[in-house]
């Protein structure tokens, strides 16, 4: 069964996007695919260049809409071929997020954008999947 975590932070989508940035790094160390689901092509171009500039030191094999690539950005409602981890910044559930490992859900400081994720957390524990809850209001700062 999925596990689904849901991160808060205080703060926009940029501070979203410098979340997701440090969330596709660790899964690549530990060998994972990323699919990251973005509401719009002007956030996946945004997602897409904070990717590049991410830590000098370190490169984060990524592409928009690159079904092959390590980390791939989309707006799609298909998820190609990636099935281990999702992080999705788009308001909605997407119906396939079950084929993931694992789904990511970031919640940023927008008031519509902060219910919908209320309302995926409600759907995702009526089912039943295991969830976990991390506040990261305080302690993250990019």
């Amino acid at each position: 069964m999925t596990d689904v975590s849901f991160y808060k932070l205080s703060g926009d989508l940029q501070v979203a996007l410098a979340l997701v940035c440090q969330l596709a790094q660790k899964a690549l160390k530990m060998n994972q695919q990323v699919l990251c689901l973005v509401a719009d092509n002007k956030t996946a171009e945004t997602l897409n260049k904070m990717l590049w500039d991410f830590q000098a030191s370190a490169f984060v094999p990524h592409g928009i809409g690159a079904e092959q690539m390590p980390v791939a950005i989309t707006v799609d409602s298909e998820p190609a071929d990636h099935h281990s981890i999702l992080i999705n910044l788009q308001a909605e559930i997407p119906t396939w997020f079950s084929r993931f490992e694992r789904v990511m859900e970031i919640i940023y400081q927008q008031p519509e954008y902060e219910q919908a994720k209320r309302d995926n957390f409600k759907f995702y524990k009526e089912r039943g999947y295991p969830l976990s809850f991390h506040d990261l209001s305080e302690k993250f700062k990019p």
